[in-house]
């Protein structure tokens, strides 16, 4: 699973979780599971040292560049790109100096 579908299954029992009556041994259940959805959640966005570096320089080169618009500035995750797709965006835009 990836971090979007988990955030998916989060909200879907999040609403099973509200329709359920307060204290019911489904409503316990359903609120385990959301915690241990919500900690795999924490695991998978644990941060590769590798990955920050070549995120540093990407984002170092679209401000030398003026390139627009940013990741930084429409707020896009590159952390959930694997390493060889961030060395291959990497490479295209030091090709383009």
């Amino acid at each position: 699973m990836d971090i979007k579908e988990i955030k998916q299954e989060i909200r879907q029992l999040k609403k099973l979780k509200l329709q359920c009556q307060p204290g019911s041994k489904e409503r316990l259940n359903l609120g385990h599971k959301i915690k241990d959805l919500k900690k795999k959640l924490v695991e998978i966005t644990i941060f590769d040292p590798d990955k920050d570096k070549i995120i540093s320089e990407i984002l170092k080169i679209e401000v030398e560049q003026k390139i627009t618009p940013r990741f930084a500035d429409i707020k896009i995750d590159l952390h959930k790109y694997t390493l060889e797709q961030l060395k291959y965006h990497l490479n295209k835009i030091t090709k383009g100096v």
